[in-house]
């Protein structure tokens, strides 16, 4: 038995160190010459620890000392198929905001949990990333913004990035920058992973059902 999950475990090993990959999202600057960092606004609540618990998830990833990115989208650099997972962070916001991927909305300021994830597999190779946000006052549009084109800086409604890591990334609404310039309003974080290939995925799979058959001998025994 002892054997048995070993060998398990080293066959694991091995598959998944065979289909590891550097990264899979990265940045792209919307202008010639791109756009340096920023810091962030010393007024965003998240940044400086209010709400937190409450209005955003218990976790501070960044604060006022960091900087983000403006005028920069997210994009694939890899042709591979991978995962995304989107996690809702929180809001300071007036404005119920969504946060939308393939035209789809998954987070809602006025709904969604803090905390709540949504996972998808990207096969669409190299480019852009398809997800926006857009914000509505008692029932009125008031603007939105598509990681695919260069509005993610436009006039009043913008959002920013934070890059926490590799694959690793949040992204920081402001909704309405004539008011406060504060990139706070909606934050939802975004990670690409590795999808296990098939082959890994069998072989743990065989692995498992040797495991069932010698405990079932075992127990006859």
């Amino acid at each position: 038995m002892k054997k048995l999950t070993q060998g398990l475990a080293m066959a694991a090993a091995v598959g998944f160190a065979g289909a590891a990959q550097a990264a899979y999202i990265g940045t792209v600057a919307n202008t010639a010459p791109a756009e340096p960092a920023s810091l962030i606004p010393s007024n965003n609540d998240y940044a400086n620890g209010n709400g937190l618990g409450t209005d955003f998830i218990p976790t501070q990833y960044y604060d006022t000392t960091d900087s983000v990115l403006l005028s920069h989208s997210l994009e694939s650099v890899s042709t591979d198929p991978f995962k995304l997972t989107f996690t809702y962070l929180g809001k300071e916001a007036g404005y119920t905001g969504s946060f939308l991927y393939e035209g789809s909305e998954v987070f809602n300021t006025g709904t969604s949990g803090l905390g709540d994830t949504f996972s998808a597999i990207y096969t669409s190779g190299l480019g852009k990333l398809d997800f926006g946000f857009s914000s509505l006052a008692w029932g009125n549009p008031v603007g939105s913004v598509s990681n695919q084109g260069t509005g993610n800086l436009a006039n009043g409604y913008n959002f920013s990035i934070f890059e926490a890591g590799e694959d690793w990334f949040i992204l920081s609404l402001d909704d309405n920058n004539q008011v406060d310039d504060n990139h706070d309003d909606m934050l939802v974080m975004v990670k690409a992973s590795q999808v296990p290939e098939p082959g890994t995925l069998a072989l743990l799979g065989l692995g498992l059902a040797g495991i069932a058959v010698r405990m079932k001998g075992r127990k006859k025994a």
